[in-house]
């Protein structure tokens, strides 16, 4: 703790700059943070088809990840342009390659080159896609995949996986840990382990969703009774699961800039209320219908995943519990901290210094979704 004592010909800092250092210091904080986590970067994903006669795999990675690890700005001017990022490709195919390896049942298999592409979502993002290939004779019985990216990309980096043999999906999270996985092919996948995987899915993504820890921040910075907390995390819950099913089950859809806009417009709008309320008793109607936004959200993600055939509707709600239970664990850590800040005099200016930084990311990010602006650029 940093002490400010008035020294002979040293003035102390006014109470109104005290609370500009406050906020500097916390974008300072937030603010890689919030660039790394605004669209789920440092993650990739892999899509494996198998069908009786080809084994056809496809890795996916962000470009930004890929500009972080490698050296692709060849000619220095700060820009990556698609001849470069051609120039760059075998050394990138080099790479998956060497850190990428199948088996089908139990065999080492090698898969061979196919040509790879770019593609780009609703905000500009470009994502690089490595396509592999190999002809089989029948359908395996099974296959699996080892994953180490993690040396370069780092421990925290995860791969979402989906393998896909006719009507069966399969969906894994590879991470540091859990390198090398096993799917079986034609048999039928338990629906015990299937709610296990898809429970373990949503706590992965509350973790790696950095603008929906934002938005729970800001809905509980303000203090308040535990009990008030837990109510406003599942209000949220209890909303998101709604819309979650209601769009995988395709009752219900939205276009995905309006949804990840409406995102970033509910986590500045959270903010900008903590600067006109003092308590959180009656907040979760707000987050219910907040939450009704963000089970769009979680709904894409899934969708991107692959959903399963069979037991759907299970595999859905343990992903829902996953996610509260991410939530309770950052209410959890974050509760003591609001406690103690709650007790001090300074309480107002520390809720208004984390509000005011939020309320920046959550309009930038709402620039950046709706008009495809690189406000902040990476």
């Amino acid at each position: 703790m940093i002490k400010i004592k008035n020294f002979s010909g040293i003035r102390p800092i006014p109470r109104r700059r005290v609370f500009v250092v406050w906020i500097c210091a916390i974008a300072g904080v937030l603010l890689p943070a919030a660039n790394a986590g605004a669209h789920d970067l440092n993650s990739s994903y892999s899509a494996v088809v198998v069908t009786p006669d080809s084994l056809q795999a496809v890795f996916t990675f962000d470009l930004s990840d890929l500009k972080k690890n490698f050296n692709l700005d060849a000619n220095g001017d700060s820009n990556i342009d698609r001849d470069e990022l051609l120039a760059a490709m075998p050394r990138l195919y080099d790479y998956v390659e060497e850190h990428a390896a199948f088996a089908v049942n139990f065999s080492p298999a090698k898969l061979e080159r196919r040509p790879g592409g770019f593609t780009q979502d609703d905000f500009g993002n470009v994502f690089i896609n490595f396509n592999f290939a190999r002809p089989l004779n029948a359908l395996p019985a099974e296959i699996s995949l080892r994953i180490g990216f993690f040396e370069k990309f780092g421990s925290q980096h995860k791969n979402l996986a989906k393998v896909v043999a006719g009507k069966q999906i399969q969906q894994a999270i590879f991470s540091e840990e859990s390198q090398r996985q096993r799917f079986v092919i034609g048999g039928k996948v338990s629906l015990f382990s299937q709610i296990v995987e898809f429970t373990k899915l949503g706590i992965e993504h509350i973790f790696l969703g950095f603008d929906h820890i934002m938005f729970l921040f800001a809905l509980i910075v303000i203090g308040g009774h535990f009990g008030n907390l837990v109510k406003i995390v599942t209000a949220f819950t209890v909303a998101h699961s709604l819309t979650l099913i209601l769009a995988s089950l395709e009752i219900l859809k939205l276009p995905p800039r309006l949804i990840e806009s409406g995102i970033a417009l509910s986590i500045a709008y959270v903010a900008a209320e903590n600067f006109v309320i003092d308590q959180s008793n009656h907040r979760w109607i707000l987050t219910f219908m907040f939450g009704l936004v963000h089970g769009f959200g979680f709904a894409n993600v899934l969708r991107d995943l692959g959903l399963p055939t069979t037991g759907l509707v299970p595999s859905l709600l343990a992903f829902n519990a996953g996610v509260e239970i991410g939530q309770l664990c950052i209410v959890a850590v974050f509760f003591p901290i609001t406690l103690w800040i709650a007790r001090q005099k300074f309480q107002r200016q520390v809720v208004f210094a984390f509000s005011s930084v939020i309320l920046l990311f959550g309009l930038a990010w709402f620039v950046e979704r709706a008009f495809g602006l690189a406000f902040m650029p990476l």
